[in-house]
């Protein structure tokens, strides 16, 4: 399921970097931290794109199974994301812009560590082609959590 998504994701990720280009032009990307941020989203949009198309990629000698494309590309995404929260709140210095840093920090941290489990295959994911159903129901409901959560953080700031 992790791998079917993968391609869905890169592909969304992709598609919103090229309209930020196509909309505020290439002057942004002078800016080292919007640059840094925008080859991240390019960078983890082509890794899951890449792992969901293919098996594993030879590199020398050895190959590169797809579910270390699709954790990688959850850490670089989260690295990206962080550091464009961190640099908002560097610049407006609010503290609500800290508040979303901090969470943002928390859940680029959480992204992360899956994208580690993703990586070395770990009992903590389930790379299988179809999840048993107890555990697409845990995930409906931390997503729901986190959505509410979210919604939280928005009217709390």
């Amino acid at each position: 399921m992790i791998r079917r998504l993968a391609s869905v994701a890169g592909a969304v990720i992709l598609v919103s970097a090229a309209g930020f280009l196509a909309v505020v032009r290439r002057d942004v990307l002078t800016d080292p931290v919007t640059a840094t941020v925008f080859a991240g989203l390019v960078l983890a949009s082509l890794l899951w794109i890449t792992g969901s198309l293919t098996d594993s990629v030879s590199l020398g000698r050895r190959a590169v199974s797809w579910n270390v494309f699709v954790g990688a590309a959850n850490v670089v995404l989260s690295a990206a994301v962080v550091l464009l929260t961190v640099r908002s709140a560097i610049d407006t210095g609010a503290e609500s812009a800290w508040f979303i840093t901090a969470a943002m920090l928390a859940g680029g941290v959480s992204l992360s560590w899956l994208g580690v489990q993703i990586v070395f295959d770990s009992h903590h994911v389930d790379l299988e082609e179809a999840p048993s159903s107890g555990r697409v129901l845990a995930v409906a409901l931390l997503v729901a959590g986190a959505f509410g959560v979210g919604l939280l953080a928005g009217r709390v700031v």
